[in-house]
């Protein structure tokens, strides 16, 4: 493999793929037998890889920089053909699902690939194909909007990351002032943001019903996977939050505010953990990747070997600049078995969080690409993924001297914190879209209505200080994945109980957790979620009484 910055992207003929999907329909039709069907299955993942990769390469570019029009143009490209190829893919599933050879094939694959299948066909149609590029449209405009936006902040021009930054000043003033250009540029931007929203939820609640589901809600969690719980199991977990977690979150916010010496702890107030600043990391760019890589040559030869394959292709893009998107993110090029990690950097602790957090996804995928048996058991569903990636960040703690020096404690205590005060922010987050969707009418000011009601509930402490749009309800709307992953935000919540798990037998027997997180990494996707849990001795964090006990687990750290 090259470097990613000299792969030659060229744009797949996607008609051509269509054709030769319905010529891999006829022949799976035709097959004599199991062997037959077989081979016809595997190399018709092993086309795909190609095609997948090069729509893979031009997201990663389009994302890099959404005012580029050459890669705006292949995303619509492939916006516009990749819900035709795939209905053929339903149809050719739909062959192999009726074919006499089907438990020969669940025999040696698994169960997962056969139920995945099925649900499959539930999710697509040739009804709903239209709708489903209007939606990949709107996605892309989010991105566009959401990351040109700017605004001037002490005489230089910031994006909402750059002006993160400056919120975790110790000046308080700088820190209000920064809070309230980054509400003022959400204000600016939000008709906008409010229209492409509406847009998108009315079209998915549509979409839904015409693929016969009572509501989006319950097509979503189909979509993303979620076999082993429900709505009701998801509105479970969010009462013991609120039972267990924000209490405890409300003690730490009053810690906090006697570190500060504030009278009362502001949402510009709310990063800064030490009066005395938090750790910020020593070094630029290129210094905290070379000291990523001595701390993964440290952790394991696994990791060792992963992040020189990530260095030597440069599989990374970190730094913020104008027009890039907003976030981060683990991406994979399938025909390489290469992850690529995108990042906004700004000069935070946040910076060294994508070197651990998007490197533990991107370990994950390095490793099962290599040992599962099918490209699409690489990565499990979000509520194990994202324990792969927040427990690489636990694992990391004892290198944080390398790139904080003296403020490495700060750090981790700063990071355990925060790992433990986002998880009322994530239930909020996934709240808010049961609620919306099921009131998919639901006006702009009623949707701030129903954040703002979730603030009093989920985040009780939180204050900021009289700005209009803030107040109101309108912090919602930083959050991307409500636009582009709909219901994709309480596995975050799900994982870390799985994190904090690993976290706490880590500091009794360091060894074995590395193996059993190892283990876990290795099986991909191969098994469903709770079956993964049990693989890698996590609780249920469904179960009564899960939440509570991780949450007494991390009184000595934080209290």
């Amino acid at each position: 493999m090259e470097k990613f910055s000299e792969l030659v992207y060229e744009r797949p003929d996607l008609e051509a793929v269509q054709a030769e999907l319905r010529e891999y329909i006829e022949a799976l039709g035709k097959a004599a037998s199991y062997a037959e069907l077989r081979r016809l299955f595997l190399e018709r993942r092993a086309k795909d890889a190609n095609w997948s990769t090069m729509r893979t390469v031009a997201h990663i570019r389009n994302t890099a920089d959404t005012r580029d029009p050459f890669y705006a143009e292949e995303m619509k490209y492939f916006h516009r053909e990749l819900p035709r190829i795939t209905l053929l893919n339903k149809k050719a599933e739909r062959v192999i699902l009726d074919s006499p050879y089907r438990e020969e094939l669940e025999a040696e694959f698994g169960p997962v690939l056969i139920r995945d299948m099925e649900v499959r066909q539930k999710l697509s149609d040739e009804s709903v194909v239209e709708d489903m590029v209007e939606e990949a449209g709107l996605c892309q405009e989010y991105s566009r909007v959401s990351s040109t936006a700017s605004t001037v902040f002490r005489g230089k021009t910031c994006n909402f990351y750059g002006l993160l930054g400056a919120m975790q000043s110790t000046d308080r003033q700088e820190r209000k002032e920064a809070m309230f250009a980054w509400g003022d540029l959400y204000q600016e931007t939000s008709g906008q943001l409010d229209e492409i929203y509406s847009r998108m939820v009315k079209l998915r609640a549509g979409m839904a019903r015409k693929l016969g589901f009572d509501s989006y809600t319950e097509y979503a969690y189909l979509n993303r996977g979620r076999y082993d719980y429900n709505a009701a199991d998801a509105e479970s977990f969010r009462r013991q939050v609120k039972e267990y977690v924000v209490p405890f979150c409300a003690r730490l916010r009053e810690k906090q505010a006697e570190r500060l010496g504030v009278d009362r702890l502001r949402y510009y107030d709310e990063s800064l953990i030490f009066p005395e600043g938090n750790a910020v990391p020593q070094g630029d760019q290129q210094e905290l990747v070379k000291k990523a890589a001595r701390m993964y040559h440290e952790l394991s030869e696994e990791t060792g070997e992963f992040f020189d394959f990530m260095m030597e292709h440069e599989l990374f893009d970190l730094p913020t600049r104008p027009g890039k998107r907003p976030g981060g993110y683990c991406s994979f090029l399938q025909a390489y078995k290469a992850p690529f990690i995108f990042s906004n950097f700004n000069g935070t602790s946040a910076d060294v969080d994508v070197l651990t957090h998007e490197a533990g996804h991107a370990f994950e995928a390095y490793t099962a690409s290599r040992l599962v048996a099918l490209p699409e058991f690489t990565t499990p569903g979000a509520e194990v993924a994202e324990i792969h990636s927040m427990t690489m960040e636990h694992f990391a703690y004892p290198y944080m001297e390398l790139f904080f020096g003296e403020q490495a404690d700060r750090y981790r205590y700063a990071h355990l914190m925060d790992a433990l005060e986002v998880i009322p922010y994530m239930v909020s987050v996934d709240e808010f879209q049961h609620r919306v969707y099921a009131q998919p009418d639901m006006t702009a000011a009623e949707r701030r209505q129903v954040w703002h009601e979730l603030e009093k509930t989920y985040l009780p402490w939180r204050d900021y200080d009289g700005h209009p749009f803030l107040e109101e309800g309108g912090f919602w709307m930083q959050k991307q994945h409500i636009f582009l992953y709909p219901f994709y935000y309480i596995e975050y919540a799900l994982a870390q109980m799985g994190a904090f798990e690993f976290y706490g037998r880590m500091k009794k027997d360091r060894k074995e957790a590395w193996e059993d997180y190892y283990r876990l990494c290795q099986a991909g996707g191969s098994l469903g979620y709770f079956a993964l849990l049990k693989l890698a001795h996590l609780s249920n964090p469904f179960e009564e009484g899960t939440v509570e006990k991780i949450v007494r687990s991390l009184e000595e750290d934080l209290l």
